[in-house]
């Protein structure tokens, strides 16, 4: 009997990550200096890092991205508005707080959010989402633009 003969094969190249190149692989290539490619040892460590980042991106972000709410009696009287109704839902998790909240897209591109858990519910019945809203600062009254009616004067009470 022959002897068995295998053929001998060249070893695979070995698997690159698109955005990280060779972190983790077993060879360490060096760059013209002699020094090792970024992140090839300590692979551990830029997780780690890149984990601790996230998390406190996670724990400062929702609070940079809020949006202020009007609610109070002062804060609506203060309050200028000059846009379109975008958003018009009601958040009633709890059945004895009933919040009407409009979403208002101002002239200028800033977004201002009403909440009228404290408001008569009435306006927000009489207001739709495509209608705009003018509001002048110091006033209650805020004119409803229609498309099917003429414009409508409409007074926002609040209970305080």
């Amino acid at each position: 009997m022959s002897e068995y003969y295998k053929p001998v094969s060249r070893p695979r190249k070995k698997l690159k990550m698109p955005l990280f190149g060779n972190m983790g692989s077993g060879s360490s290539k060096s760059t013209i200096s002699g020094e090792s490619v970024w992140g090839s040892k300590n692979f551990s460590t830029m997780i780690f890092i890149m984990g601790a980042l996230a998390l406190i991106a996670q724990f400062y972000l929702p609070n940079l991205m809020s949006e202020k709410v009007y609610s109070d009696y002062d804060e609506l009287k203060e309050l200028s508005l000059e846009g379109t109704i975008r958003k018009k839902f009601t958040d009633a998790s709890n059945p004895n707080e009933i919040h009407y909240i409009l979403l208002v897209k101002q002239k200028d591109g800033t977004r201002r959010k009403l909440d009228l858990y404290k408001a008569d519910s009435l306006f927000f019945d009489q207001v739709a989402v495509p209608q705009r809203l003018f509001k002048k600062s110091g006033e209650m009254n805020v004119r409803v633009v229609r498309f099917s009616k003429a414009d409508t004067t409409l007074t926002l009470m609040v209970k305080e």
